[in-house]
């Protein structure tokens, strides 16, 4: 184990000595730091390469002689060392950060100036679990290509199209099935049982140490300089109740802070400026088997706040490679309520229904389709309003639940092009008017109250009907000529429904032209009719709805002015408007 203080005692407030700072200075090697990042060639004794502090064609960053401890851009004026190299372009949250990091990649002992010996004890147990987890990674790497036991899990990783070197390239093992092999080995080997499930890599049974992951495919998870922090598990027995087991939560293994893969993509992702995140570590694998680098998973059901921002330190894009299903969309709606906050892009890889990256390694062809469907990635916007609106049925209420969904998810996008191209597509997709396209616009800016796009609608099912007659009549005012003529005004309760019924019988079909006072019963009718394909018999079957009520009500009037003849002509009516109703139905 590297003698670096651990990054928390360094953040903590014990600063090393200005000795070692000196010494990760003069020992830090930039040009294999940047070499991770840049396309670095030497010419009139420097290195020279294009700058990653902005964007330009012909390279004008270089590396200072005689010793390249510097780097200097004849474009931007950007300048450096090797800690500000680590703070600017390799994620290190502090200046400290930055020399345990530099300390640890190069080999350089860490002194402090002070350490009191809780501190002492606490940097001692860090390393001793940093050694056990680096060491059981390396013997369940051995142990998987060793053993006669773990054939089969060979044989499936072959069968998913990992060949050898993909799987010892992520130090994929495998758990013997003894049941304490590993902790046997372990404390003979001088570790405490304490540390074994301290480390997540045991548990107490009967007051003996016993392996926590057993018969598993084992895939270690490292932090982003690669220093393993816990192991994910995979059985290949059907019976197992669960099929993927996780190191316990603890204080060192926290999953929502942690991403498998990173400390391999972190590089590419800084070349390419993107991120690919999937769900599971076979589709990570998938990933990189398809020439698409930059891969990582948030082993879990979407990624966390602590994970985006962490990301972002590398790239300014992230794309999503979830499932093709109702669970990943979710997820990528879960990922934008993580993500507010955080100025990062975020995109949508659009895999083949009922196929993961994982799958699609299997075959030459699987592995090219994945790599078009990473390059021809789409704004997340643009893929979740596709996808709420295809969910979306037929009927208004369905079609103002997905407008809310999307006003809600765009209010989380910042305000920019790519966000009033969803206001759009919202738009063409829902068949809105004018006026409620602007409407959800406005709604959706970031600074607008969280408040519904339409107004809200009537609970009375009676206005409920007499919407639904305006928006049949304004589809076919042809048809609805008679309906008009022969209906009274106060068959309609509502006062803006009977002025709107007012305008209908005198021709003013164009509800745009309507006052502005009926502006949102003019909305209201527009989203009844958007998408619907309106009948003949259903502007029938809405005009006896409004009448029924009508009839109804004459017909006591007249019981209660003791009209009998009148009363069994408003009962007869009634009754032949019901019959109409249940011959429809």
């Amino acid at each position: 184990m590297s003698s670096a203080a651990p990054p928390p005692r360094i953040l903590g407030g014990v600063p090393p000595t200005q000795a070692t700072i000196e010494a990760v200075r003069e020992g830090s090697d930039l040009v294999d730091l940047v070499r991770g990042r840049v396309s670095l060639v030497r010419r009139g004794g420097r290195w020279w390469g294009r700058c990653p502090f902005h964007e330009e064609r012909t390279p004008s960053f270089s590396l200072l002689p005689p010793d390249f401890r510097r780097y200097y851009c004849h474009g931007c004026g950007v300048t450096g060392d090797a800690i500000d190299w680590m703070r600017e372009q390799e994620g290190a949250a502090s200046f400290y950060e930055a020399i345990e990091q530099l300390a640890e990649r190069f080999g350089i002992p860490v002194r402090f100036e002070e350490e009191s010996p809780r501190d002492a004890a606490r940097r001692e147990a860090l390393e001793r679990r940093r050694a056990l987890l680096e060491r059981a990674a390396t013997f369940y790497a051995e142990y998987l290509w060793r053993a006669e036991e773990a054939a089969p899990a060979r044989e499936y990783l072959a069968g998913r199209g990992f060949g050898e070197d993909l799987v010892r390239r992520f130090r994929i093992g495998y758990a013997p099935g003894g049941g304490a092999v590993l902790a046997g080995r372990a404390i003979r080997e001088g570790f405490a049982r304490e540390a074994l499930v301290e480390a997540g890599l045991a548990r107490m049974r009967g007051g003996q140490a016993a392996d926590f992951f057993v018969s598993r495919i084992t895939f270690p998870i490292a932090d982003s300089q690669g220093r393993v922090q816990g192991f994910g598990g995979r059985t290949l027995d059907a019976n197992e109740r669960a099929k993927y087991v996780n190191s316990p939560e603890g204080d060192h293994f926290k999953k929502r802070s942690l991403l498998f893969g990173l400390s391999e993509a972190r590089a590419p992702a800084a070349r390419a400026k993107f991120f690919v995140v999937a769900e599971g570590y076979t589709d990570v694998m998938g990933l990189v088997a398809a020439g698409v680098e930059p891969a990582v998973a948030c082993m879990g059901t979407s990624l966390t706040t602590d994970q985006i921002r962490l990301l972002r330190r590398w790239a300014p894009e992230v794309r999503l490679c979830f499932d093709a299903d109702a669970a990943g969309e979710q997820a990528a709606w879960r990922t934008v309520e993580a993500a507010g906050g955080v100025n990062l892009a975020l995109s949508a890889v659009q895999l083949p229904p009922g196929r993961d990256p994982g799958d699609l390694a299997g075959d030459a062809a699987g592995r090219e389709a994945l790599a078009r469907a990473v390059d021809a990635s789409e704004p997340l916007v643009t893929s979740l309003i596709q996808s709420r609106v295809s969910r979306a049925g037929r009927s208004p209420r369905d079609r103002e639940g997905a407008l809310e969904d999307i006003a809600r998810l765009l209010r989380r996008f910042p305000d920019s092009v790519e966000k009033d191209e969803g206001v759009r597509l919202t738009a063409g997709l829902l068949q809105l008017s004018q006026g409620l396209e602007e409407r959800l616009r406005q709604s959706s800016r970031q600074d607008a109250p969280d408040a519904a796009v339409l107004p809200p609608r009537a609970s009375a099912p009676q206005e409920v009907r007499e919407r639904r007659f305006l928006a049949m009549a304004v589809a076919l005012p042809d048809a609805a000529g008679s309906y008009l003529e022969s209906l009274p005004p106060e068959s309609f309760q509502a006062e803006g429904h009977r002025r709107a019924f007012e305008l209908l019988r005198a021709g003013a079909t164009d509800i745009d032209a309507w006052p502005e006072e009926l502006a949102e019963i003019a909305l209201a009718v527009r989203l009844e009719l958007a998408g619907a394909e309106v009948s003949e018999a259903e502007l029938r079957e809405a005009a006896y709805r409004v009448e029924l009520p009508v009839l109804e009500r004459r017909a006591a009037e007249l019981r209660a002015a003791g009209d009998e003849e009148g009363l069994l002509r408003a009962l007869d009516l009634a009754r032949r408007v019901r019959a109409a109703l249940r011959g429809d139905s």
